[in-house]
């Protein structure tokens, strides 16, 4: 049953780490070409990150089988689509400056 539990979690955990961790990256290079603002957080990022920490309360709180468990499912694949779509918004606002050929 576990194993089954970590294939359900296993990528959208992946996927959001990941983008955590180049969003991430992408601050710090634009705020090193004085374009921070251009990558700042917004509503839906907070908006995402409370989800994501809904459903991270949801499935440690209930166990597997139970309707809520199931609720944190829903919520965590929820916030993996809206940390994918959000991190799509910061590639767009940073193409320019991530295409300039300035050192």
């Amino acid at each position: 049953m576990f194993h089954k539990i970590g294939d359900l979690i296993g990528l959208p955990a992946a996927l959001i780490v990941g983008r955590e961790i180049f969003v991430s990256a992408l601050r710090e290079f634009m705020a090193s070409r004085g374009r921070r603002d251009s990558v700042a957080v917004g509503v839906w990022g907070k908006f995402k990150t409370a989800m994501q920490m809904l459903a991270l309360l949801i499935l440690l709180a209930y166990g597997p089988g139970s309707s809520l468990f199931k609720l944190g499912i829903l919520l965590l694949y929820i916030s993996t689509l809206l940390t994918i779509s959000s991190a799509v918004v910061y590639i767009r606002a940073a193409l320019p400056e991530l295409s300039s050929t300035k050192a």
